[in-house]
C-alpha cells in the first residue's frame, strides 16, 4: 500500500469562528449526501438528549445488573447509543454504546456551538481520512495513567454493574482515525477498559490500541477500511480501521458492585478521532452460587421430619467468592460470536495475504499469573 504522506500536526487547533465553521459543516454535509447511499447503515442517540443510564442499558446482558451509569468525562456529543451498524463482519451488524474523541453526530450548521466538529466519527460512509472533532475538552486520569501520555478530549463511562457470578465478562471493539499511517508516528490515541481499577482491555499482556492490533500487528484482529493505494473504503463507517468485537473477563465478587470505566482520548494532540464501542449484551456474568438443599428425613413412623438447618458457612458454592476489587484479570481475546464459519469474511477485509483467522484465546488468569 502507497504509504500516506500526512500534513503536519498542530498541538492543538485553532477555533473556528461559527459562521465560517457553519458553511464549513454545510459543505461537509452535502459531501456526504452526495455519497451516502439510498438507505443510512446505522443509527444512533447521543447523550444529549438521553441520560448516561438510560443510554447504557443496552450494554447489561446475562446475570448482571445495572446499579448506576455516569458520563464522567466529555460532552454529550461524545458519547452515544447506536444501532445496526454494519461493519462487514460475519456476526451482522453491531448494536450497543459509542465513546469518541471527537463527535459521534454530524454539526448542525444552524447550530451556534457545533463550532468544532462537522462530520460523525462513526456513521459511515468514509468522508475523508482525517475526521477530526477537537472540542477542547480535558483529559482522562485513568489513561494517563495506564499509557504515560497526555490526553486530550476524553470520554469517560462509569458503570457500576453488580453480577451474580465470580466473573464479568466486557465485549468491545476500538476504530480510529490515526489508522491512516498514524500509528508510525506515534499518534496512537488511549482505550481503556477498566475493571475495579484495572486495566482489562488488554491482548498479549499490552493494551489494545492503534500499534497493538492493525494491518500489521495482529492482522487477524483487525478490519481496514481504506483502499489498496490509501483512499477512504467503502465499509459503513467513517473508522479508517477497527478491531473485530474482542472480550476481557475479569474475576469479581459474587453479588458485590464492580465498577467499570469505559475510556478513550486523543493523546499528543486534539486532532483525529478515536471511538470505543461497547456491545449492546456485551457486560455479562455467570449464574451466581446455587445453595444446596437437603432431602426431608423420613422418621420411623413414615412421617417426614424437618432436617436441622445447613450453617451458610458449610454450604458449598459454584463462585470462588475469593475475587476483591482489583483482583487479576483473566483474558483478553476475540468474541467468539463475531468470528464463526464465515471468518473468511473479516480475513479478506484485512488484506490479501491473510487467509485464515487465527484467534489467540488465551487462558483465564487466576492470582495474577496467566495459564500457558
Amino acid at each position: 500500500m502507497t504509504p500516506l504522506i500526512p500534513t503536519a500536526r498542530r498541538a492543538r487547533s485553532r477555533r473556528v469562528p461559527a459562521a465560517t465553521a457553519a458553511a464549513l459543516a454545510s459543505s461537509a454535509a452535502l459531501i456526504l449526501l452526495a455519497a451516502a447511499p439510498a438507505h443510512a447503515a446505522g443509527s444512533l442517540s447521543t447523550f444529549e438528549g438521553q441520560d448516561a443510564a438510560n443510554g447504557a442499558k443496552s450494554l447489561i446482558g446475562d446475570h448482571v445488573s445495572l446499579a448506576s451509569a455516569t458520563l464522567a468525562s466529555g460532552r454529550g456529543v461524545q458519547a452515544a447509543s447506536f444501532a445496526e451498524l454494519d461493519l462487514g463482519l460475519p456476526g451482522g451488524p453491531v448494536s450497543g454504546v459509542a465513546l469518541s474523541t471527537g463527535s459521534l453526530r454530524a454539526a448542525d450548521p444552524s447550530a451556534s456551538s457545533d463550532v468544532d466538529f462537522t462530520a460523525s466519527a462513526l456513521l459511515g460512509p468514509n468522508g475523508k481520512l482525517t475526521t477530526t472533532g477537537d472540542l477542547g475538552g480535558g483529559g482522562s486520569a485513568v489513561l494517563e495513567s495506564s499509557s504515560g501520555r497526555t490526553t486530550y478530549d476524553a470520554a469517560e463511562l462509569h458503570l457500576e454493574v453488580v453480577p451474580e457470578g465470580d466473573t464479568l465478562t466486557i465485549v468491545y471493539q476500538i476504530g480510529s482515525e490515526e489508522y491512516a499511517d498514524w500509528a508510525a508516528r506515534d499518534y496512537t490515541d488511549a482505550f481503556g477498559v477498566f475493571v475495579d481499577g484495572r486495566l482489562c482491555s488488554t491482548v498479549d499482556d499490552l493494551p489494545v490500541g492503534v500499534e497493538t492490533i492493525n494491518a500489521d500487528t495482529r492482522p487477524e484482529l483487525f478490519v481496514s477500511n481504506l483502499t489498496a493505494d490509501g483512499a477512504p473504503g467503502d465499509r459503513a463507517t467513517e473508522m479508517n480501521g477497527y478491531t473485530v468485537p474482542l472480550t476481557c473477563t475479569a474475576e469479581v465478587t459474587p453479588g458485590q458492585p464492580v465498577t467499570v470505566v469505559a475510556a478513550v482520548a486523543d493523546t499528543r494532540d486534539g486532532q483525529l478521532d478515536s471511538t470505543l464501542l461497547l456491545a449492546a449484551g456485551g457486560i455479562s456474568s455467570v449464574p451466581g452460587p446455587v445453595q444446596p438443599t437437603t432431602p426431608p428425613v423420613v422418621d420411623d413412623g413414615g412421617a417426614a421430619a424437618s432436617p436441622d438447618p445447613v450453617p451458610a458457612s458449610d454450604a458449598s458454592s459454584t463462585g470462588s467468592g475469593s475475587a476483591r476489587p482489583g483482583s487479576p484479570l483473566a483474558n483478553t481475546g476475540v468474541d467468539g460470536a463475531a468470528l464463526t464459519a464465515g471468518a473468511g469474511i473479516a480475513a479478506a477485509a484485512v488484506g490479501a495475504g491473510v487467509t485464515a483467522l487465527v484467534i489467540a484465546r488465551r487462558r483465564r488468569a487466576r492470582d495474577g499469573v496467566s495459564a500457558p
